[in-house]
């Protein structure tokens, strides 16, 4: 059964529960809003040279929190990956090391690729592109 309801997008979703949780919290609207946020994200192009060909890849990275560093967050590889995405994965990086209480801040990076596409190698060389962007 199908529902003509729109459902929220993922980043919608994570802060639909960000905001039940931080009701239930004695915070101040400022800190609410600070965690809420991610610091900063950013949207890189870059080339790589592959057997010869230079490809163009789209990749986002988002550092949601620093209260605590380094930072974590591994690196999504999807053609879907966007910076909505991207963003959501970060905070919720952030919650789940808060919760555990793991000295770390959240993360996350998305490359804009099928990784089925590449074999070890190349994905290596893209990946090691966008960690340096």
């Amino acid at each position: 059964m199908s529902s003509s309801v729109n459902e929220p997008s993922f980043r919608e979703s994570v802060e639909i529960m960000y905001n039940r949780a931080v009701q239930l919290m004695d915070l101040t609207d400022g800190l609410k809003e600070k965690i809420r946020v991610c610091n900063a994200t950013y949207t890189v192009r870059f080339g790589v040279r592959l057997r010869g060909d230079i490809h163009t890849f789209t990749g986002y990275r988002s550092v949601h929190s620093e209260h605590m560093e380094p930072v974590k967050g591994g690196i999504r590889y999807s053609l879907d990956v966007n910076q909505d995405e991207v963003e959501a994965l970060a905070a919720l990086m952030t919650y789940k090391c808060a919760l555990v209480e793991a000295p770390f801040g959240g993360s996350k990076g998305g490359l804009c690729l099928d990784p089925r596409q590449y074999d070890e190698h190349k994905l290596e060389a893209i990946t090691r592109r966008f960690a340096m962007s």
